[in-house]
């Protein structure tokens, strides 16, 4: 058991630091592998919905053309104005055009808590060893009773795990990821090998004290590499990369990032909440908006007193993004 990283989980959970509220339409009886979004038209990549495995350049830092400067600079000004109309404390904004285009960050060094986040590599490192054991997912788990983490979720995810009954490994991620359920979490994560999250981690430059301490905290820049390595397929092989994006995009709930976005384009994103009380608040987003032909990467991170105002301010920054992309194609 990983016993570390199961206490650090549950000890974020305790302090208000780790909350999901990825809510879904999934339908109860209906198997991980049948995930689709049909919200919309999506962009259709060699033959894959939500990927693109032939785009694993980077783009060299510090190179910018006009229109990535421009549009960095309008951006951190928009952000600017929300920070001192007090709607939010702090930002940190990441943007990256996955069509090799413009990549560029808005206090991208800033560190923030992980929270909910953490459930995106939690699903990876298990669909890995899925690549190695077919079994794995089919494989059952009884959930014997729930974890008190001692805090109330702002938003109730719409369904939770029985106790007394059994759930395949696959139907425990699907509940974690598309009803970001806490209790599916706590089980997943007492079962992964600690090795190989740690190489996930190493892989995207994220230190490993994330893991196993509940204050330390990750750059959005950083957290940004789970998803591009997802679009990339660099980690998990093309059938599991999709299914992992597909399951992201399998959400009704459109209150942060997809809420800046024109109705009807598929937007594969984890978002989740920290903080305690009325002392701080984070809240963030992080997804793929897939643009017809022009698919991008956004993330907001935000920092304040009102988790409803990071929110506004979250669908304020995904709407400027997309209106700037959607004035250029």
């Amino acid at each position: 058991m990983n016993v570390r990283f199961l206490t650090s989980i549950f000890a974020i959970f305790a302090t208000g630091m780790l909350v999901g509220f990825f809510v879904s339409v999934w339908v109860s009886n209906r198997p991980v592998d049948s995930v689709t979004d049909t919200s919309g038209p999506v962009r259709q990549m060699n033959g894959y919905t939500y990927i693109n495995p032939l785009l694993e350049c980077e783009v060299a830092e510090g190179s910018i053309d006009a229109r990535k400067e421009n549009f960095h600079d309008v951006l951190e000004n928009f952000t600017n104005e929300l920070i001192k109309k007090k709607t939010l404390t702090d930002a940190a904004v990441y943007f990256r055009d996955l069509n090799n285009g413009p990549t560029f960050g808005i206090n991208e060094q800033g560190e923030f808590f992980p929270a909910s986040l953490l459930k995106v590599p939690v699903m990876m490192v298990y669909y890995h060893l899925a690549e190695q054991d077919k079994s794995l997912l089919e494989r059952e788990l009884v959930f014997e009773k729930p974890a008190d983490f001692g805090m109330t979720p702002t938003i109730v995810p719409r369904e939770t795990i029985i106790p007394g009954q059994a759930y395949s490994i696959g139907e425990l991620i699907q509940r974690m990821i598309v009803y970001s359920d806490n209790q599916a979490l706590g089980m997943l994560t007492s079962r992964m090998p600690m090795k190989e999250i740690q190489n996930l981690f190493a892989m995207v430059g994220v230190g490993e004290d994330v893991l196993v301490d509940p204050e330390a905290k990750l750059t959005i820049k950083e957290y940004a590499g789970f998803f591009r390595i997802l679009f990339n397929s660099s980690y998990l092989s093309r059938e599991y990369s999709e299914k992992a994006l597909a399951l992201l995009a399998s959400t009704d709930y459109h209150d942060a990032l997809p809420a800046g976005v024109q109705q009807g384009f598929s937007v594969a994103h984890k978002f989740g909440e920290a903080g305690t009380g009325d002392v701080e608040r984070q809240l963030h987003d992080c997804g793929i908006v897939y643009f017809p032909h022009h698919p991008y990467l956004a993330c907001v991170m935000t920092r304040g007193k009102d988790t409803d105002q990071l929110k506004q301010s979250i669908v304020a920054i995904s709407k400027f993004i997309y209106e700037k992309i959607d004035e250029q194609y």
